[in-house]
């Protein structure tokens, strides 16, 4: 029984929860397969995963995932991006309820076609016609376009502004006017924020589109560039320090837009300075309670600092007089935009009192007026 009773023991003891370690497991499209709809789809894994948004999926057109045109956080176990027809690469991972995230899956690739080869059968060749003077289909692809950005920072300070890179293509828009924007957002948010540094000033996410940076591609629809980007710790979309999704999105001349080119996931430091100025604004409580925080404390002025320290003085000169000590709190003796009494003043009125109070009793006791 004792053997019985360790034993269990033992289990409650060394037992390990279950932590993210296997990728969720891939459905479709199959490995190698060819496919009519870009749909992802995929098994959650057992473990009890994270919220929001456990699970990242990546897709891009080279298996090493250089260029990622697509890194997408969800909620669901599907994911249909928007993908030109051609060859795809895909892969996936999860993050468990501790935060940490499981390897990535295997990389699995696809053929988007723009419709599903048919199976019915050949025609026949009419018989006044040859079989060969029918021509070949054309078998040259056409270009497709594309909105890249890269060497995006993994961690930032909320005050830190970084460069991104990108790489824009589109074959049907030579010599084209295009205003670019970079934005920030939770995960789980729509609120997009940040600032791009337009001719020397930061425009706001929010500003027109007119306003944000102005680019012109080439004769062959491309441009290629850096952007310097910031985050705006003052807009209601930035909630302190966390992951934010960053892209960078495009408008047409005529404000058309924004076409959002791939995501990738940075890390924000929050400064504080906001929190700070929040207590020492809004606390009722900040000018007589005697454990007021640092932030507060910074917030006073050298001129109220000086007339408290002279309305301490007049109460302990007052107290030397008689008057009761305990019947006002010294915190909440302040005089504000005052002109204030030299002490010392009262200090040499309090002496002159007191000498004329001694030439008197010297005088009266002189003369015999007092006893004593």
């Amino acid at each position: 029984m004792l053997a019985i009773f360790l034993g269990l023991l033992s289990l409650l003891v060394f037992a390990k929860p279950v932590i993210a370690g296997e990728p969720p497991t891939q459905i479709s499209p199959s490995n190698n397969s060819t496919v009519s709809s870009s749909t992802l789809n995929w098994q959650a894994p057992s473990y009890q995963l994270y919220s929001p948004n456990p699970y990242r999926v990546q897709v891009d057109d080279d298996s090493t995932f250089s260029s990622l045109n697509k890194d997408y956080y969800t909620n669901n176990t599907y994911y249909t991006p928007t993908l030109n027809p051609g060859t795809w690469f895909w892969r996936i991972k999860a993050k468990d309820i501790s935060g940490t995230w499981s390897d990535w899956s295997a990389t699995w690739s696809f053929i988007l076609a723009t419709s599903m080869p048919s199976s019915s059968p050949t025609p026949s060749v009419p018989p006044n016609q040859s079989p060969s003077s029918t021509p070949p289909p054309s078998s040259v692809s056409q270009p497709t376009s594309s909105f890249v950005i890269s060497n995006t920072p993994s961690q930032i300070d909320s005050d830190q502004s970084f460069n991104v890179s990108i790489s824009l293509s589109l074959p049907d828009s030579h010599n084209t006017d295009l205003y670019l924007k970079g934005a920030f957002k939770k995960p789980d948010s729509s609120n997009y924020f940040g600032q791009t540094k337009v001719s020397g000033s930061w425009v706001k996410n929010g500003s027109s589109y007119s306003s944000q940076y102005p680019i012109t591609t080439d004769s062959s629809g491309n441009w290629s560039g850096n952007l310097e980007i910031q985050p705006d710790s003052d807009d209601s979309g930035f909630t302190g320090t966390g992951d934010y999704i960053f892209k960078v999105g495009r408008y047409t001349s005529s404000g058309s837009g924004p076409t959002w080119s791939n995501e990738s996931t940075i890390k924000i430091i929050s400064l504080g300075n906001n929190d700070q100025d929040s207590v020492s604004t809004n606390s009722p409580s900040s000018t007589t309670n005697p454990s007021t925080s640092p932030s507060s404390v910074k917030t006073k002025t050298t001129s109220s600092s000086q007339s408290k320290s002279y309305d301490t003085l007049v109460y302990r000169s007052a107290s030397v007089a008689g008057a009761s000590a305990s019947a006002i709190p010294e915190s909440k003796i302040e005089v504000k935009n005052q002109k204030q009494t030299n002490p010392m003043v009262w200090i040499g009125l309090i002496f002159i009192f007191a000498g004329i109070g001694s030439i008197g009793y010297i005088y009266l006791k002189k003369n015999g007026k007092i006893p004593f």
